[in-house]
């Protein structure tokens, strides 16, 4: 598993800065094994970039006009854009060029096939963008909300790979039904929550019920050895994250 967290703009633009001022406070996620990276080069050769690492995760973060106001934070999952073969080939032509932006290299890399299918864009609404160093007031006070919110990214990845994993395997169809065959199929739905939402809703409290009914022996027929171990992974994994934003006062 690989997690590529890009910090994406326009070098010394001001709030377009957002991206390489962001990778600067983030690389102790590398002892995590993330790789993070400024993208300040062309769409296409960050696409590059994206398919030489095929990470299993994309986070982007950086300053996106979009007319919000100022400062202000945005958590977006990112699909692959519906976009015309005519719109994809206008959006590769412009990447050629030199040109840069989340926008843009979210539709190049949908062009080019390499998108990976979890992405995410951490996005800041500009206040200044002319030349200079330094980011505005609005800016700088969303800058470590922003920060905050990759981190947390990063520490839901292995999560939601588990959930992708069990979901698959409760697709074959193969368990009984009972009641932890429903908190789990609950959980599991709570978790597509917090990958399109990014928060956790009724996650935690579908957890206790999966316990409660594993605790109480009304599982399914059917588990394997693999089964559980993926279904206490997961309870594991939930109460670890769930104590480490806690810790952090989140």
């Amino acid at each position: 598993m690989v997690v590529f967290v890009g910090g994406v703009g326009q070098l010394f633009q001001r709030d377009l800065d957002v991206g390489r001022l962001a990778v600067e406070r983030l690389q102790d996620l590398v002892s995590d094994g993330a790789v993070v990276e400024e993208l300040h080069y062309g769409a296409v050769a960050v696409a590059q970039r994206i398919a030489e690492l095929a990470p299993s995760a994309l986070i982007l973060i950086g300053a996106v006009r979009r007319e919000r106001p100022a400062g202000s934070v945005w958590r977006r999952r990112v699909h692959r854009p519906s976009l015309s073969a005519a719109e994809l080939q206008g959006a590769v032509g412009d990447a050629v060029v030199g040109y840069i932006g989340i926008d843009l290299v979210v539709e190049v890399a949908s062009a080019l096939g390499v998108l990976p299918a979890r992405t995410v864009s951490i996005e800041v609404e500009p206040q200044e963008t002319g030349p200079g160093e330094g980011l505005s007031v609005a800016c700088a006070k969303a800058f470590e909300e922003a920060l905050t919110l990759v981190r947390l990214e990063v520490a839901w990845t292995p999560l939601l790979e588990l959930a992708d994993d069990l979901r698959a395997r409760l697709a074959e169809d193969r368990l009984t039904p009972s009641a932890a065959l429903a908190a789990m199929s609950g959980l599991l739905d709570e978790l597509t929550v917090v990958d399109e939402e990014g928060r956790w809703g009724h996650t935690f409290s579908r957890r206790d019920e999966l316990k409660l009914a594993l605790a109480e022996g009304r599982s399914s027929e059917g588990m394997d050895h693999r089964d559980w171990a993926l279904w206490w992974a997961l309870i594991e994994e939930l109460n670890r994250l769930q104590a480490a934003e806690v810790r952090a006062g989140i």
